[in-house]
C-alpha cells in the first residue's frame, strides 16, 4: 500500500510484482506478489497471520484496473483487517501508473479512514535524466 518502488512484469491473466517496502521499524524490505486477473477473490498467505484476499475488475477500455482487498495484520498479538480500494490507471500516454487509494480500518479500536495517490513512472524514464 505505501510502496516506494514497484517493478511489475505483465502476463496475459496476470502481473507479478516485486515491490520494496520502506517499513521505518523493520527496515526496507521487497516481497513479490502476483495479482490474478479473474474477478474471483484470491487468497496471498504470508507468515504469522499477515496476507490479503483480494479481487480485480478492468474497465471497459482496459486502462483502469481496481483492486479490492481485504488484508491481514498481526498487531499486539491480535488480527487486525484493513479494506483497501485501490484505482490503478495508465496515465502520461502509459508512461505513468497512478494508484489511488482508500484504506479503513478498526486499527486498536479506533475506526480510521485514510487516501493517498501514488505516481510511479517507467524506469527508462529516469535513466535519462541520471
Amino acid at each position: 500500500m505505501l510502496y516506494k518502488t514497484m517493478k511489475i512484469a505483465q502476463q496475459a491473466n496476470f502481473l507479478s510484482m516485486a515491490v520494496s517496502d520502506p517499513s521505518p521499524r523493520y527496515g526496507p524490505a521487497t516481497s513479490q506478489e502476483k495479482i490474478i486477473f479473474n474477478s474471483k477473490a484470491s487468497d496471498i498467505d504470508h507468515d504469522h497471520g499477515f496476507g490479503k484476499k483480494y479481487t480485480v475488475n478492468w474497465s471497459a477500455d482496459g486502462q483502469t484496473m481496481t483492486v479490492n482487498s481485504i488484508v491481514r495484520l498481526m498487531i499486539a498479538q491480535k488480527q487486525e483487517l484493513v479494506y483497501v480500494t485501490e484505482v490503478w490507471k495508465l496515465i502520461n500516454d502509459g508512461n505513468s501508473i497512478s494508484v489511488q487509494t482508500n484504506a479503513r480500518s478498526g486499527l486498536l479500536g479506533h475506526n480510521r479512514e485514510r487516501s493517498w495517490t501514488t505516481v510511479f513512472d517507467k524506469a527508462s524514464w529516469y535513466s535519462k535524466f541520471l
